[in-house]
């Protein structure tokens, strides 16, 4: 069964997004791939920039569905929507994240849309399909 994630980046990541059929994240500190660190001892002391990892990297599957959206720390607008295709990969030479998943994307925004109750999102969170449902009818 497929998962749900809201994910807020820069507009210019989003645009690569579309550009590159993947989404991405990165943070100093995180140098290597994710997945390669021991449990133990973590690129970096966090918790809270970690779990985004966690969701990104070890949580979020093939067949999972994404909604990005841009915008100022106060606000959610939705760019586009996809659905994840590849598995989480590292590459050190990526111009802007380094932190990559390949997807495909399903429905790109001319005019970004305003989704109030994800405002406050940080960088990707998981929500309930009921929430991702409610979302999108709400656009239509």
């Amino acid at each position: 069964m497929a998962n749900y994630w809201v994910m807020k980046t820069f507009k210019e990541w989003a645009d690569s997004f579309i550009e590159n059929s993947e989404i991405g994240v990165d943070e100093k500190g995180v140098d290597q791939n994710y997945n390669q660190y021991p449990h133990n001892q973590p690129p970096l002391d966090n918790v809270r920039i970690l779990r985004r990892f966690n969701q990104f990297c070890k949580w979020a599957q093939q067949g999972d569905y994404v909604v990005v959206g841009v915008g100022p720390t106060t606000t959610f607008k939705m760019k586009l929507i996809a659905r994840i295709t590849g598995d989480y990969n590292f590459d050190p030479n990526h111009p802007l994240y380094r932190h990559i998943r390949k997807v495909e994307i399903m429905k790109v925004f001319d005019e970004p849309i305003d989704i109030e109750k994800w405002s406050q999102t940080q960088r990707i969170e998981l929500i309930d399909d009921n929430d991702f449902i409610d979302s999108l009818v709400s656009v239509l």
